[in-house]
């Protein structure tokens, strides 16, 4: 890891979107849905498993909470949390190296 890599959810966002790569190039449409079959090895799948854990258990954190007098009961299932969470995710992903990425250098006149 470089001093400058983008971090998100403790994982390198590189080796995360290498691990959405394998999943776009293992996956099919069916009934509207996206499959995916195969499995994702080596470093990308370890940070993807990692990352995806802290974002599913700070959604599942969320969910528990919305059951304390005064909040408002959120009833999301197992799979929709996950599902919610691999979403969560790229959008980290995808913000975090936007954020990361330099401005363009404007050309001088």
């Amino acid at each position: 890891m470089t001093d400058n890599e983008t971090i998100v959810e403790g994982e390198p966002a590189r080796l995360i979107i290498e691990a959405f790569e394998v999943i776009m190039a293992n996956s099919h449409e069916h009934d509207g849905m996206l499959e995916f079959e195969g499995t994702i090895g080596g470093d990308a799948g370890a940070a993807l498993v990692h990352a995806l854990g802290r974002v599913t258990a700070e959604l599942h954190a969320e969910d528990m909470r919305s059951f304390l007098p005064g909040g408002t009961r959120n009833n999301r299932t197992a799979d929709q949390r996950s599902h919610d969470a691999f979403m969560l995710l790229m959008e980290r992903v995808a913000a975090a190296l936007e954020a990361a990425t330099p401005p363009a250098p404007v050309p001088r006149a």
